[in-house]
């Protein structure tokens, strides 16, 4: 539609206060035709910065979530992938925004699982503490924090054990490159079935073709401090 085109432009040229108050009012009469264009435009790769901004801090509907996440998952800067994705935990919680990405990590598109497991970083829940603690842990978090992370432990399980199970099982460079960061390599922490996995985790990432890999597993393990920024992700698969 021409004017949500027009106010996109506007905030595209700097304008950007006008344009979203102008876009926020417009929603409080949105019909469907509306609602199409903020869907697609969330496809569009200028277009969606304006609808990502128009729902920062303001709720994002039902209807546009799931374009919202996906416009996150094929965003390939691991820094603006969160204007996607925090609107709609705020909307609608760690909970379902985790389950939906994490339902795509465990799919067979692989542009997708790189996309999803990067911006899984931005749907964890932030672990709240006051004042002086021995150790940044959940043992020292305030009561409420840690009840409310808790009560979602069972998405926590599964996303651990998702990383690793894709990690050992594909062979895709830009996705392992994107989960050994966030890649728990304590047994203790997985069943006795998923055990073993450990181990061949540490075997692929330390005899990786990739630089990346071979050094971010170090990192894990403890042996290097220097962290390395990760590589670009492309836009398509590779391996």
């Amino acid at each position: 539609m021409e004017e949500w085109e027009n106010l996109a432009r506007q905030y595209a040229s700097g304008r950007q206060d006008e344009a979203i108050q102008t876009g926020h009012r417009k929603l409080q009469r949105a019909d469907e035709s509306d609602w199409r264009w903020l869907a697609d435009a969330l496809k569009d790769q200028i277009e969606k910065w304006f609808v990502a901004a128009i729902f920062r801090g303001y709720p994002v509907p039902k209807r546009l979530v799931e374009t919202m996440l996906r416009a996150a998952i094929h965003e390939v800067d691991p820094d603006s992938n969160r204007q996607f994705i925090l609107p709609c935990v705020e909307s609608f919680g760690h909970r379902k925004v985790n389950e939906f990405l994490l339902n795509v990590v465990e799919g067979d598109d692989d542009v997708e699982i790189a996309g999803a497991v990067a911006a899984l970083y931005w749907a964890n829940m932030k672990i709240q503490y006051t004042g002086n603690v021995p150790q940044y842990t959940l043992e020292y978090a305030t009561p409420e924090s840690r009840k409310d992370f808790m009560a979602l432990n069972d998405v926590w399980v599964r996303k651990r054990e998702t990383f690793l199970r894709v990690f050992v099982n594909n062979y895709n460079v830009s996705i392992r490159q994107q989960i050994i960061p966030s890649l728990n390599l304590d047994e203790s922490a997985y069943p006795d079935e998923l055990k073993p996995l450990v181990q061949r985790a540490i075997e692929i990432a330390r005899n990786h073709s990739d630089e990346y890999i071979r050094h971010r597993v170090e990192v894990q393990l403890g042996n290097e401090r220097l962290i390395r920024p990760i590589p670009n992700r492309p836009t398509s698969a590779t391996d």
